[in-house]
């Protein structure tokens, strides 16, 4: 079971109090998703965190990748990939053993 958690909103230094919070909590990041509507960063357990409105264009995406170490082109990741419109970043933390076999 996924245990969730919501970004209340804010500013840059709410954002990574949150993320910095969260983590303590959580397993290493493996992933950052973003949509037309929200954000989402996903631990190697599948436990998330929820960033509603921190989308493509929000002045936070950028904080919000750094702070995950998610791998991104700053000049690419504010524009959405033709067709579908969600776009997966990878975080380059230590993984566990056997992370390949996470789904």
């Amino acid at each position: 079971m996924s245990q969730t958690a919501t970004f209340p909103g804010g500013g840059l230094e709410e954002l990574i109090a949150f993320i910095a919070e969260q983590r303590q909590r959580m397993k290493p990041f493996r992933r950052v998703l973003i949509t037309e509507d929200l954000a989402r960063i996903l631990d190697v357990n599948r436990n998330e965190l929820v960033f509603p409105g921190v989308t493509y264009g929000h002045p936070l995406l950028e904080a919000l990748l750094r702070a995950a170490g998610a791998a991104f082109d700053p000049a690419t990741c504010h524009t959405p990939p033709a067709g579908n419109h969600s776009r997966e970043f990878g975080c380059t933390a230590r993984y566990p053993w056997a992370h390949d076999r996470v789904l």
